[in-house]
C-alpha cells in the first residue's frame, strides 16, 4: 500500500460532507467505501473488502459510539488505521484517546495530511494498552 492508493472507509452521516470527503479522497487516488450510518459501516467492516483506514465522524447515531464501533472491529482488522473527525474541541484535544482526531469543520488539505500521517503509523491496538 502506498499513501496514494489506500482504501478508506468513510463513516459520515451528513450526505453533503460525505460527498465532499469522497470526492477529495477519489481525487487523491484512494479507493473509497462510504457509510452513512453505523449499520452500513458494519457491513463494510464485516465484508472481505480491504480497508486501510477507517475515517469516523463523531458523534454517530445509534447504539454504538465511534470508539465502540472501532474497538468491535479492530480485532478482525488488526492492520486497519483509524482517524476520527469531531466538532467537539474537547474530543479533538483529548490526547488520552488512542485514535487521532481532527477538529471539524476541517479543511481538505488538513485531512490529507492527517490521512498520510495515519497511514504511516502502526495500527492502534487498544486492547494492548497498558
Amino acid at each position: 500500500m502506498s499513501l496514494c492508493d489506500a482504501s478508506v472507509l468513510v463513516l459520515e452521516e451528513k450526505a453533503d460532507e460525505l460527498w465532499r470527503i469522497e470526492q477529495y479522497l477519489l481525487d487523491k487516488g484512494h479507493a473509497v467505501l462510504s457509510a452513512r450510518n453505523h449499520e452500513e459501516a458494519l457491513e463494510h467492516l464485516g465484508s472481505g473488502a480491504v480497508i486501510d483506514l477507517f475515517l469516523v465522524d463523531e458523534p454517530i447515531t445509534g447504539p454504538l459510539t465511534g470508539n465502540e464501533l472501532i474497538e468491535a472491529c479492530l480485532p478482525s482488522r488488526p492492520r486497519m488505521r483509524v482517524l476520527m473527525l469531531s466538532s467537539s474541541q474537547e474530543r479533538a484535544l483529548d490526547h488520552s484517546s488512542p485514535y487521532p482526531t481532527l477538529l471539524k469543520p476541517l479543511r481538505l488539505d488538513e485531512l490529507g495530511r492527517a490521512i498520510d500521517r495515519a497511514l504511516c503509523r502502526p495500527p492502534v491496538k487498544p486492547w494492548e494498552a497498558t
